[in-house]
């Protein structure tokens, strides 16, 4: 909308996101879990990296790192992480 701004005349811009391709069921809305504690975004990420990665962390980094610490913290405690690895196999 931003890159249309100074081209369409038009008093109000209202960005709908993805709810149309909902609507048209071209793409899937996240598990009810995920709208219930806000991940939807982490969804859509999950679904489209390529094309989301750059939006989200820039414009919620603090989401992005959140979430990483919180996967960081589930390996850790599930003892998936590096040494849990190098013990099984070596």
């Amino acid at each position: 909308m931003a890159e249309h701004l100074g081209r369409i005349d038009a008093p109000v811009m209202i960005g709908v996101g993805a709810a149309f391709d909902f609507l048209a069921g071209t793409k899937r809305q996240a598990p009810e879990w995920m709208q219930r504690h806000a991940l939807e975004w982490l969804f859509r990420l999950c679904s489209e990296p390529r094309r989301l990665w750059r939006r989200y962390a820039t414009l919620c980094p603090i989401r992005v790192l959140a979430v990483s610490e919180l996967l960081r913290r589930a390996v850790r405690s599930r003892g998936f992480g590096h040494k849990a690895l190098s013990r099984e196999y070596h």
